[in-house]
């Protein structure tokens, strides 16, 4: 549901950025967003269980990805710098996993995002650089939002990290100036539209999930972003997809399966041997005394 909201707003907001420029329309976002949330800090009082510091690494991640993000897709095609930007989390996810039964479908899923990409465009070094920077910062997001206490208030605590991400957006906002513009009632209601497209719904959301998924579950679901933004791009922009890119749609979907299939056997595995372990200690214990 995140990432369909996501996509649709995205759809939305080509021609804000047309109009404004990527630097001002992701201030608007933000800003507008933080704006929104700002009455969840009172009304959420859970959220205090989320030290500050985690709050602040979670609002500094968030807009600083948002940033590079941007800068990415300003010199890439929008699949190319998508799919390199996912392929970190999912590298690291591999990494960090000692199953084959997980490593395996991961290795297809990466493949699966570069046979979605789009080639036709220009490739710039600077762009990939930008992208894989965007990477690395969603593994950082993933890894924070995922061990998140499991009482904090997910409106509260995005309502806050838009704060500390508001001030960083608006740096990049200063390093890149936008064109005057001049502010119209129809912008004003776009922007209010694309910010909770774009940044109130999916991230609550994203919130709510991340609290019931570990972090390479979650990557791993966040990588079908490419196939829902063909999705959209079939359904509304009538942007058609060859034969490879169809053959990546499938191959990403289905290993992206498996590997959440294997995670969670994996998963329930370990948490079913917890309790025998801890029998057989209780038994030692008994016969000992």
């Amino acid at each position: 549901m995140s990432l369909t909201t996501l996509q649709f707003g995205n759809g939305l907001a080509v021609g804000l950025i047309e109009a404004v420029g990527p630097a001002l329309a992701t201030s608007l976002r933000v800003g507008v967003a933080a704006v929104l949330l700002f009455p969840a800090v009172f009304l959420a009082r859970r959220s205090s269980a989320v030290p500050g510091r985690r709050i602040i690494i979670y609002g500094l991640v968030l807009g600083l990805m948002q940033l590079c993000f941007y800068q990415a897709i300003s010199l890439l095609p929008l699949s190319l710098a998508v799919s390199i930007e996912f392929v970190v989390p999912l590298v690291l996810g591999c990494l960090r996993s000692r199953s084959w039964a997980i490593r395996g479908p991961v290795c297809g899923a990466v493949a699966g995002l570069f046979l979605i990409a789009d080639y036709g465009g220009r490739t710039d070094v600077t762009g990939v650089l930008w992208a894989l920077a965007t990477g690395v910062l969603l593994s950082v997001y993933i890894r924070v939002g995922t061990t998140m206490p499991a009482e904090a208030h997910p409106l509260a605590v995005l309502s806050k990290a838009l704060w500390v991400a508001f001030p960083v957006v608006l740096v990049g906002q200063f390093l890149a100036p936008s064109p005057p513009v001049t502010a119209t009632v129809p912008m004003a209601a776009q922007a209010l539209t694309i910010a909770l497209l774009t940044m109130v719904v999916p991230f609550t959301l994203e919130l709510y999930a991340m609290k019931r998924l570990r972090a390479l579950p979650f990557a791993l679901v966040s990588a079908m972003d490419p196939v829902l933004a063909s999705a959209v791009g079939l359904l509304g922009l009538h942007q058609y997809l060859d034969g490879r890119q169809i053959s990546g749609v499938i191959v990403l979907t289905g290993c992206a399966a498996l590997a959440v299939r294997a995670d969670l056997r994996t998963t329930q595995t370990n948490t079913e041997s917890e309790p025998d372990v801890r029998g057989a200690e209780t038994e030692n214990e008994r016969n000992t005394i």
